[in-house]
């Protein structure tokens, strides 16, 4: 499988049992030819791989009912990736809860597959947890070392969710690690896409300055407005079943 992830991070024995199931799941459909059967499962073996959430595997833009002046935008960065990853320019979307940035991100992420880039999808929150095991676990630090430097396009999904779950006086350790992170992959001209709750304000105080001249650096912030689509498509479902 190592042509799938191009030989960058090893799969964790986690992953390697998702991978057979997933396998187990596509090549058991009748009625499609194998060759269809193996180009969906290296399709959805690298969105495993990219760690992107299996919610989002099949949407697609036609998909995103959300804020249209952000989804044009994204689907404009989408057709100069190419350029986006020289200059290594990613973005952040910023917005309440439910308004789709999480679909933007990964239409993103998947569209960088798609295109030959390599692709990790992360929570902020795991990021900390593996910079915490990475102290005293080698294989923990190689693996945080290898997705900080060399994965093409890194998606940090919910950047201010983890404060949290942390002690207040974490705080300037996270804003450190936030902002070496950051740092490394400018000067390795690497891509990174973020989504947050939190407006432009709310980061400058959660992280400091540092960490928003890395981020205006990097990233072009963009609002995503509308309604909390995740309510909308519940109260949609329990409505039809009555």
């Amino acid at each position: 499988m190592s042509n799938l992830i191009r030989g960058i991070v090893d799969p964790t024995p986690f992953e390697i049992e998702e991978l057979n199931l997933l396998k187990e799941s596509i090549f058991k459909k009748e009625g499609c030819k194998n060759e269809t059967l193996r180009v969906e499962f290296e399709l959805k073996a690298k969105y495993l791989l990219a760690g992107i959430p299996v919610a989002y595997w099949d949407i697609d833009w036609k998909d995103f009912k959300g804020d249209v002046k952000a989804k044009n935008f994204t689907m404009l960065y989408c057709e100069n990736i190419h350029e986006a990853f020289k200059q290594g320019q990613g973005m952040i979307f910023s917005g309440e809860h439910g308004t789709g940035k999480t679909t933007l991100s990964c239409l993103i992420g998947k569209h960088a597959l798609k295109n030959g880039y390599t692709v990790k999808y992360i929570s902020v929150s795991k990021i900390l947890d593996l910079i915490n095991e990475s102290f005293v676990s080698k294989q923990s630090k190689d693996r945080l070392d290898t997705m900080i430097e060399r994965v093409e396009f890194l998606i940090l999904d919910d950047l201010g969710k983890e404060y949290k779950g942390v002690r207040e006086q974490l705080a300037p350790m996270m804003s450190l690690k936030l902002d070496s992170l950051l740092r490394e992959r400018i000067n390795r001209i690497r891509v990174t896409i973020g989504t947050t709750n939190y407006n432009v304000k709310a980061i400058k105080d959660k992280y400091g300055d540092s960490v928003m001249s890395a981020i205006y650096g990097s990233c072009k912030i963009v609002e995503v407005a509308g309604c909390d689509y995740r309510t909308v498509k519940g109260e949609k479902f329990w409505e039809g079943i009555k």
